[in-house]
């Protein structure tokens, strides 16, 4: 039997500090329009969503990038959805550079590939196969993350993308499956302290809402989405209001514990700049890289555009 009566003595120091910090593990998301509703947590567990194209795996990897250059913080990525091997590391030198990979004015020399893959393996670790033939079921996915270990260490966190290029064996109810396994997912972050993302994608590519206008995707529109909904602790969705431009909203759905956040919504206050792969928010009237704001408060220097 699995169930214990949890002493306080066991606790008594890891609760101090979470006394201490207000909510101990938990720091910016590196932007100060996304922090007025959600912040990172070490143990956290994000869902994000949202339709085809419209910012969420950059969103991501903004938020992990932030996490790695600000606090030194170590991530897993799989993420199939992006590409193969050399796809996955490109996204990553374009984001360090904040330049195109190449092809424009101004872009990435073959020499600083080099000079950048230090501090990229340092901080991510690119996930794959060891056979094609084999099948990763989420439960493997979220106990490697957990339990590995190197000479730098363990991880902080994993990024997946997404939900439907792992195997799923159940029989009978998604729903029931998709109640055991993501209280499963929350579990090991809880204990393992650590953050999981995952991005899964809105079932349908158009929404129609009051009026015939496009309506938000939600939790609920995710294959199983109720189960999605009742198990997720942050749920995200990214969502392009022109999918042409470099606009992007965020909207916060649901956000907990309460200690990081509450449900609400970004809205005209971010870009996502392809060419440099990054987001940028407005900010009294300045466009600035994440943790900027929190800089220009403290009158540091920031890079100007």
């Amino acid at each position: 039997m699995s169930i214990k009566v949890i002493e306080y003595n066991e606790k008594r120091k890891d609760f101090e500090n979470y006394h201490k910090t207000g909510g101990a593990g938990i720091s910016s998301s590196g932007f100060e329009c996304v922090d007025k509703y959600w912040k990172f947590a070490d143990d956290g567990v994000t869902d994000i969503t949202g339709f085809p194209s419209s910012g969420k795996t950059e969103f991501a990897f903004e938020i992990l990038f932030f996490q790695a250059e600000t606090f030194g913080k170590r991530f897993m990525l799989y993420v199939p959805d992006v590409g193969s091997y050399n796809e996955i590391r490109r996204k990553l030198i374009t984001k360090y550079y904040k330049r195109s990979f190449r092809g424009y004015e101004n872009s990435i020399k073959e020499h600083e590939l080099s000079l950048a893959a230090s501090w990229i393996d340092q901080h991510f670790l690119i996930l794959g196969k060891s056979d094609y033939k084999e099948s990763i079921t989420p439960q493997s996915l979220w106990e490697f993350m957990a339990e590995y270990k190197d000479n730098s260490g363990g991880v902080h966190g994993l990024l997946l993308d997404s939900w439907k290029n792992l195997y799923h064996q159940y029989v009978g109810r998604e729903d029931l499956y998709l109640d055991y396994v993501l209280s499963y997912r929350n579990e090991i972050a809880e204990q393992s302290k650590k953050h999981i993302i995952t991005i899964a994608h809105a079932t349908k590519t158009e929404l129609q809402g009051e009026g015939g206008k496009r309506r938000i995707p939600t939790a609920y529109d995710i294959k199983g989405g109720g189960a999605w909904f009742a198990n997720g602790k942050t749920i995200i969705t990214v969502d392009k209001p022109n999918i042409e431009g470099q606009l992007v909203d965020i909207y916060f759905s649901k956000v907990k514990p309460d200690t990081i956040g509450k449900a609400g919504a970004v809205i005209g206050e971010m870009e996502f700049w392809w060419k440099k792969s990054r987001y940028v928010e407005f900010y009294n009237n300045k466009i600035m890289w994440a943790g900027d704001a929190e800089k220009y408060k403290k009158n540091e220097n920031i890079i100007t555009f």
